[in-house]
């Protein structure tokens, strides 16, 4: 398993390197534009100059909140144990729930390392809804997110504002909305162990010096970047693609329309599967196109529930459980979206 994450890691830098040698030439092509009529001087100005520029530019802007989220979730997932963020959690369930959508300002964890931190908080008695809750939260309303979206968003700041209060407001009331049934049972399956992809068994190594302590973050964090990566080239290359090469009528339709441009957001936010930390600079690519509820969307969906995360939920949680939990983050971010666009109160 570590081996083919190793793999993975390579595959990924190399991608990296060739892309960058590719902006490279595109550069010192862009440098011979005093040839009149030359092929370099058209490849620069034309489509593929365009989708270069709008690539590297959501690369650049969103690496360094990628680095600090990974550094950071990985420290707090080697160095706090889930027995901290039991003893954080208020007794009643008001107090609880509402608790709980707060945690991720204490520990921003990325959904690589949550998964299982959530499985061992219920394994440790902490009951469905309050995991579930900071299941939901602690990927998006965190100081690392709200700084990634501030600077996406820079002349449109209502968009942190919305973004990690509208996330907060749906995981408390899905949370709520699961004491019905979860309260008292337990979701996960029985007798199944864990893997997430990154080589790591999330807690679970023998080592636990301080010193094998600063081995496994600086192990992990390496793994955890390069996976996070992977999905983030294949998102900026999609969403510049598509800014680029689809018809600007097209784009103008599907954006434009107050319901419909939610579902479009919402199902790439799933097929994209971004980090949190990154999503923003991509979805900050539509901003022009798409109305602010179904961007907005994007940004409260993917990070709760995307096609890998459901991935790692499937192998901990019984599926009566998952499927319960998407269909209520689905229709609440949909309605969500759906209610901004409606009501105008965020301006595109």
């Amino acid at each position: 398993m570590l081996r083919s994450a190793v793999y993975k890691g390579r595959s990924i830098t190399f991608l990296l390197l060739l892309l960058i040698v590719i902006n490279l030439m595109a550069v010192f092509a862009a440098q011979l534009q005093r040839i009149p009529g030359g092929f370099f001087q058209e490849l620069s100005q034309g489509a593929f100059g365009n989708l270069q520029v709008i690539f590297f530019s959501i690369i650049i802007e969103a690496l360094p909140f990628v680095i600090l989220g990974v550094l950071g979730s990985t420290l707090l997932e080697v160095f706090v144990s889930p027995e901290l963020i039991q003893r954080l959690l208020p007794r009643t369930w008001f107090l609880g729930i509402m608790v709980s959508g707060l945690l991720g300002f204490l520990f921003p964890f990325c959904e690589c390392g949550l998964v299982p931190i959530v499985k061992r908080l219920m394994e440790k008695g902490v009951p469905a809804p309050l995991a579930t809750v900071f299941l939901l939260t602690a990927p998006v309303v965190n100081p690392v997110v709200g700084m990634a979206t501030h600077f996406a968003f820079m002349r449109q700041p209502e968009f942190v504002l919305w973004r990690l209060g509208g996330a907060y407001l749906l995981a408390i009331t899905v949370g709520f909305l699961l004491l019905r049934h979860w309260s008292e049972r337990l979701p996960l399956k029985p007798g199944t162990g864990y893997y997430c992809g990154c080589g790591f068994s999330h807690g679970n190594e023998l080592n636990h010096s301080f010193g094998g302590k600063i081995r496994r973050v600086f192990a992990h964090s390496q793994e955890e970047f390069f996976g996070i990566m992977y999905y983030l080239i294949i998102g900026a290359f999609l969403a510049s693609a598509s800014q680029v090469f689809l018809p600007r009528e097209w784009l103008t339709q599907a954006g434009s329309h107050a319901t419909g441009s939610v579902g479009v957001m919402m199902s790439m936010a799933f097929l994209l599967s971004l980090c949190s930390g990154a999503d923003a600079f991509v979805a900050n690519t539509f901003v022009n196109t798409f109305t602010p509820g179904s961007i907005l969307a994007f940004m409260i969906f993917g990070p709760m529930v995307d096609l890998k995360n459901l991935l790692m939920m499937l192998a901990v949680f019984k599926k009566r459980f998952i499927i319960t939990l998407v269909f209520w983050v689905a229709t609440l971010s949909f309605l969500l979206g759906v209610a901004i666009n409606k009501t105008g109160v965020m301006i595109r």
